[in-house]
């Protein structure tokens, strides 16, 4: 079953000059020497062109714009050869299974993680919408095939309960346009036993 056709058009990013400081949805960021940008932009840049198209309507009734749902802030490097470089950074909803609960995903010149933005979207709608517990969620969790272990990692697994021990959903996402992965979701699902499988991305949604 295939979800959600429709598109929509992002309004274009204002130019501001060097001293002012400029409101981007629920963040206000000061414009210095850096010309640090704020959520908002951060996104318009992850997705490439802000006066085109592009595709995430799976999350359109969460009731906020994307830019209110995920805060994306500014980390100077302060060492090695990235030294002054800034980086952009997200918390994600919940801490991924390495711990780790901060993610980087824009540096100007640098690799973007659109990906990223379809997954910690997704994580708000099944907390936010289908009212799952942060503590039944699992973030890039390791999938076992046969004697292989960690070689593999599921992007959202959903479990019972926060024993987490019996999965229940597990979910796929790809960056907009992106057609492929549904195989290896199908892999996922046998290896772990889950009975619902969602891939996503972010515009289209297919479940297995």
């Amino acid at each position: 079953m295939i979800i959600g056709h429709c598109r929509f058009k992002k309004a274009a990013v204002d130019s501001y000059n060097d001293d002012q400081t400029k409101s981007i949805g629920s963040d206000q960021v000061a414009l210095g020497d850096g010309l640090e940008m704020g959520t908002k932009e951060i996104i318009d840049h992850i997705f490439k062109d802000p006066s085109t198209t592009y595709e995430l309507t799976e999350f359109e009734g969460l009731g906020k714009p994307i830019h209110e749902i995920i805060s994306i802030y500014p980390k100077t490097s302060s060492t090695g050869r990235d030294a002054g470089k800034v980086k952009y950074f997200l918390k994600s909803f919940i801490p991924f299974s390495s711990g780790n609960q901060e993610v980087q995903v824009f540096v100007e010149g640098g690799k973007s993680a659109p990906e990223e933005i379809v997954r910690q979207l997704w994580v708000y709608k099944l907390i936010n919408q289908y009212g799952y517990k942060e503590d039944e969620i699992d973030l890039e969790a390791s999938v076992q095939f046969g004697v292989e272990v960690g070689t593999k990692a599921a992007d959202i697994i959903v479990y019972t309960d926060n024993a987490k021990e019996t999965p229940k959903i597990i979910v796929e996402c790809k960056k907009p346009k992106r057609k492929d992965g549904i195989e290896q979701l199908k892999s996922y699902m046998n290896a772990k036993g889950a009975p619902v499988a969602v891939w996503s991305n972010g515009s289209d949604s297919i479940i297995l």
